[in-house]
């Protein structure tokens, strides 16, 4: 059982009622929902989840329950779709354990099942499987966070204060969470069957596998009801993110769907705007393809009207607009963007900038420090004897080889975007300069005396200024006598004493501090921000003053024109969740990034590491290809020796990884998911932008690749070879009788690369619009002939690893 743990700082804030948090990157004017079709669900509720008191639920089998006097209403609109919510119910029932039970909503043809679910212990997987008029079904995977999690809290969607026990109040916050599925537009549903959960395979961040079970509260779908060219704004909002390379042009964020029965097409010429009093539309969104069912996400740039104040409310317009579409949507704007105040929900506000989720995609982790020196835990027993301590590492912590310049050149050539260097671990040395009444504990105040972290961000903006420069920091220290007044777990805090002869040890570079989370963590952290760091990623969390920090940055770097990221470590829900050694079967819509080591067994430098057991080029190529279509992030970690040195294996294996990835780099940066799905069996991915869709095999194709998924081509389209020896070749395609698309690939084309295959559907050109080119049902579980699909049945394991190559 975990246990309880409060932040320094934690202050509620309504955005419903009371202590409730609806997510803000969400919210809804509740009059102003598209066209759902809510599901009733009250003849399945098996499970109670809202308590009024302690021990009044038994939502996950001891006792646990969401405080019921913050339910949101009964009739809530989020993310555009109206849900019924169930209230509480002090003698029954409220939600359904996902069982494989079987719901039929009103005959009609959808685009998709929507539902507000929160899992118990670990991620909850499973699969939403559809039956249709003629026979045929589809079968859709799932993603579900558990309710409450710490110390990384997950992003929710409906976040309440705490959580009640069976006997008190745990104030960690618990959530529920929206999940959607796209469901086969073009047939008439019959029934949808429920995910049977009854285990997971991710028990967090720790990665043990633990058992969970999944609860649904509400299900709505979106239905598909219209002829011809119709597309439909099911959501749009005021985000606070602005266009990347403008003076602050704001981003409304507009999700539409085709809910027709033809295509829009290049020669639709559809544009997205905003009409407002107080904001003008300065660039438009532009839809370029949508196929009937499909659904997109478009940002448009807008600006405040003359005289309109900054952070002021109305009402605004969005308009699409095009050869055969017209249509509209009214919604709740904020007017430019105003700066953050140190609260929860104003820093839930914050979400991850374009550059991270859509560009960048793809960075270097680097764990270097003091435990780079030994390199292996029993190294330092069996070298220097059971006298010899941690502490006396620092001195042959020498930096002797880094040249920081050679680093960065090695990123750039590895074909990433940013890094992020490892500023403090749980040891508590600082890569970087601290003030003396913080900690002396610092690379310059103790060996090698060298600013390193700045050494590494100055070579970056001088010799490789793409590259955005992130660090790694842990908010506690294993073993400072400061911290022992917050500790827990491993993280106890407190001198530690020998392994071997239990004599107390010194703390090297300790300073007297009043208190260490003002004292220490803030200014520490504030010292990261000032240094230019754009992506913070915390570690551990626990108490902090993180909402108070996070506002000061996030407001310092907007009026230096930059967009900053944070992940959900700090104590906080943050803008990413940062699963390590993830790989996930469903979209994950709240943004993701994995990270995982080269050396398998450790993210530091383990000398006891075999050279074959790196991670390879094909492993690399593979991960950021499965991760980027599910929209994630790929965090690739190095563990450089003491002296400096990024060992050979790692230098060769990025490089020749790197090669590729420049060459077939559309399919990856500047992508996003498809709403559709983002895979088709074990070895097709799929990415998409603006301009063109990407089909990416993790193997060799075989000489005639099919395509059951019903990816957006129409007849007339070419689909050309994207990297290695023949890109831009034309391959042959067709589709079939049957809706599935056909790709020849001759043995040349198979020839011609390595670790994956990119094929492209450009989206210029077409001049028809037909009613008779879908491509079938979403793709579904079972072995099609000739397109070479496995079935993949959940999210798979999670490597447990050892995060430091030394641990004491």
């Amino acid at each position: 059982m975990k246990s309880l743990h409060l932040a320094v700082v934690s202050v509620p804030l309504a955005v419903a009622q009371g202590g409730l948090v609806i997510n803000p990157k969400n919210v809804d004017d509740a009059s102003n929902g598209g066209q759902t079709v809510a599901v009733d669900l009250s003849g399945l509720v098996n499970n109670r989840a809202f308590a009024m008191s302690p021990g009044d639920a038994d939502f996950d089998g001891i006792h646990s329950g969401f405080p019921a006097q913050y339910l949101p209403p009964s009739n809530l609109t989020y993310a555009g779709v109206n849900y019924v919510f169930p209230q509480y119910n002090e003698t029954g029932d409220d939600n359904v354990l996902a069982q494989g039970q079987t719901i039929s909503p009103s005959q009609g043809r959808y685009i998709s099942f929507n539902m507000l679910a929160a899992a118990e212990t670990a991620i909850a997987t499973g699969f939403v499987n559809a039956t249709y008029s003629d026979g045929t079904t589809s079968s859709s995977p799932i993603l579900v966070d558990p309710f409450w999690d710490w110390p990384y809290p997950y992003g929710g969607d409906i976040i309440f204060p705490y959580l009640l026990t069976n006997a008190s109040v745990d104030y960690n916050r618990t959530m529920i969470f929206q999940t959607t599925v796209s469901l086969d537009a073009t047939k008439e549903l019959v029934s949808i069957q429920l995910p049977n959960v009854t285990s997971g395979a991710n028990g967090g961040p720790g990665g043990a596998a633990q058992s969970t079970r999944l609860h649904i509260f509400s299900v709505t779908m979106v239905p598909a009801n219209e002829t011809g060219i119709a597309l439909e704004v099911q959501f749009a909002r005021s985000s606070r993110m602005w266009l990347e390379g403008t003076n602050k042009t704001q981003v409304v964020e507009v999700v539409i769907n085709n809910i027709g029965e033809q295509w829009v097409l290049a020669n639709n010429s559809v544009k997205v705007s905003v009409d407002s009093p107080g904001l003008t539309t300065v660039v438009p969104g532009i839809i370029n393809r949508l196929r009937p069912g499909d659904q997109i996400r478009v940002q448009v740039g807008v600006i405040n009207a003359v005289g309109t104040e900054v952070g002021s409310n109305g009402t605004a317009t969005v308009n699409v607009q095009g050869t055969g579409v017209n249509s509209s949507h009214a919604f709740a704007a904020t007017y430019g963007i105003p700066d953050y105040e140190a609260t929860y929900a104003d820093i839930y506000a914050h979400e991850s900038p374009s550059w991270f989720g859509n560009s960048a995609k793809y960075g270097i982790f680097i764990h270097w420090g003091v435990y780079s020196v030994p390199g292996w835990g029993n190294y330092n027993l069996a070298t220097y004897g059971p006298d010899h301590v941690y502490d006396d590492f620092i001195p042959e912590f020498t930096a002797s080889a880094f040249e920081p310049k050679d680093w960065v050149d090695l990123f750039a050539d590895a074909g990433a975007n940013y890094f992020v260097q490892v500023s403090k671990h749980h040891d508590g040395y600082a890569i970087f300069d601290l003030p003396a009444n913080v900690t002396k504990r610092t690379s310059v105040a103790l060996p090698p005396h060298r600013n390193l972290l700045q050494e590494l961000f100055d070579a970056a903006d001088t010799h490789q200024p793409h590259l955005h420069k992130g660090t790694y920091f842990s908010l506690p220290e294993w073993y400072s006598p400061a911290y022992q007044r917050y500790g827990f777990n491993a993280w106890a805090g407190g001198n530690a004493s020998n392994p071997y002869t239990n004599e107390t040890l010194p703390y090297t570079g300790f300073v007297e501090v009043d208190d260490y989370v003002p004292d220490v963590i803030l200014p520490e952290m504030r010292t990261l921000s000032n240094m230019g760091t754009e992506i913070m990623f915390c570690d551990i969390g626990g108490p902090n003053l993180t909402a108070l920090w996070a506002a000061e940055w996030f407001n310092n770097a907007a009026k230096q024109g930059k967009q900053v990221v944070m992940n959900n470590r700090c104590g906080l829900p943050g803008d990413y969740d940062t699963p390590e050694y993830a790989r996930y079967d469903a979209v994950q819509v709240r943004k993701w990034e994995s990270n995982l080591g080269m050396d398998p067994f450790s993210y530091g430098y383990n000398r006891a590491t075999p050279e074959d057991a790196y991670l390879s080029p094909a492993g690399i190529v593979t991960s950021l290809v499965d991760m980027t279509s599910k929209n994630g992030n790929f965090l690739l970690d190095v563990g450089p020796t003491a002296n400096g040195t990024i060992i050979d294996v790692e230098q060769r294996n990025l490089r020749a990884a790197g090669k590729w990835i420049k060459t077939h780099g559309e399919a990856i940066f500047n992508t996003t998911y498809w709403f559709i799905t983002p895979e088709e069996g074990q070895a097709v991915r799929f990415t998409q932008n603006t301009d063109a869709f990407y089909i990416t095999t993790l193997y060799a194709p075989n000489a005639t690749l099919v395509l059951d998924s019903p990816v957006p081509y129409v007849s007339g389209d070419q689909i050309t070879v994207v990297g290695g020896n023949m890109s831009g070749t034309v391959v042959p395609s067709q589709l079939m009788a049957n809706g599935s698309l056909e790709i020849t690939v001759s043995d040349a084309v198979q020839a011609a690369d390595q670790y994956a295959w990119v094929f492209k559907i450009s989206f210029g050109g077409v001049q028809s619009n037909a009613t008779t080119t879908y491509n079938g049902p979403p793709v579904a579980t079972q072995t099609t002939s000739g397109s070479g699909r496995m079935s993949v049945t959940g999210v798979a394991a999670l490597a447990v690893i050892v995060t430091m190559s030394l641990l004491w």
